[in-house]
């Protein structure tokens, strides 16, 4: 059997008639600077930083928002299968990719997941306001609960998305903290066995850098050294960087950075407090505030 295109395709939906059928409501959600229209029944289950997930106690699948940042059709068309497989689904694509009239990009996969076989509808909405990435809206559903309505709905909610700025005044005032500066992490490992004939240790830098047109370079290091039994001084390193574009958002009063990459990836970091000898804990690590050399 020929495999699926990756291929774009023009495909037109309609979905008026089920849309009446339906009671929707707007709902704006915290974990994504987004609202989106939500049939009657689905609530939130559980709700992250860039991801979120819908349950209906009436209805066997299960609906997700994921956050993304992809910015061309073509990182689009690479990414999608990728951030299925990242959700431990084993899916495939089993339709050709369309293109829906509002320019969202909508697909089908089949396969196995938590034990049984399922079908997972995905719709990739942009955000112009953004500027790059948007959100993936996700039906999953076994293979035999699975009908049309599951991917009008999909549709629907796909299509009802409206986004926020990430950053509120409070937000764009405190991110001059962090403008032109570098946030640093350090880190240390050492390890031995019972009788230390052989140890390893490693040590690792991280960099920040947040340049004030919103912009960001990261860099890191690492090393890692081995004593012992054929391995005596044996030592490693490695370097890598990226850029991307970030910003600061304001979360129920706790201020969250939000990292946008180049290759399309979405973190958050959310400040859990800050010292007066300048470090900040971000997820329990501790990072020091500086000036940065590369965006001054």
């Amino acid at each position: 059997m020929e495999p699926y295109s990756t291929e774009v395709k023009k495909l037109t939906i309609l979905v008026l008639i089920f849309m009446n059928l339906l009671s929707y409501s707007q709902t704006k959600f915290i974990g994504i600077a987004m609202s989106a229209n939500l049939p009657s029944g689905w609530v939130v289950q559980e709700e992250n930083y860039g991801q979120i997930l819908l349950s209906n106690p009436k209805n066997a699948a299960g609906i997700m928002f994921i956050e993304h940042g992809w910015t061309t059709e073509q990182m689009v068309l690479e990414k999608m299968q990728q951030e299925i497989l990242e959700e431990g689904w084993q899916a495939s694509l089993a339709t050709d990719i369309m293109e829906l009239d509002n320019g969202d990009l909508i697909a089908l996969y089949q396969g196995r997941g938590n034990g049984q076989e399922i079908v997972v509808v995905a719709v990739v909405s942009r955000s112009k306001l953004w500027g790059r990435g948007g959100v993936m809206t996700v039906v999953l559903v076994p293979k035999n609960s699975f009908n049309d309505d599951l991917q009008d709905l999909a549709v629907v909610i796909s299509k009802s998305i409206k986004y926020r700025s990430f950053m509120n005044t409070k937000a764009e005032q405190s991110a001059d903290i962090f403008k032109g500066r570098k946030l640093i992490r350090y880190s240390a490992y050492y390890s031995s066995d019972f009788n230390n004939t052989v140890s390893v240790g490693s040590n690792s830098k991280t960099t920040i850098h947040f340049c004030l047109n919103g912009g960001f370079v990261i860099e890191r290091y690492s090393d890692l050294s081995a004593s012992g039994p054929g391995v005596d001084g044996e030592a490693w390193s490695n370097n890598s960087a990226g850029e991307g574009l970030w910003s600061l958002m304001d979360v129920n009063n706790y201020m969250v950075l939000r990292l946008t990459s180049n290759a399309g990836e979405v973190s958050y970091m959310p400040i859990e407090r800050y010292t007066e000898d300048g470090a900040y804990y971000i997820n329990d690590d501790k990072w020091v505030i500086g000036g940065s050399d590369l965006c001054n």
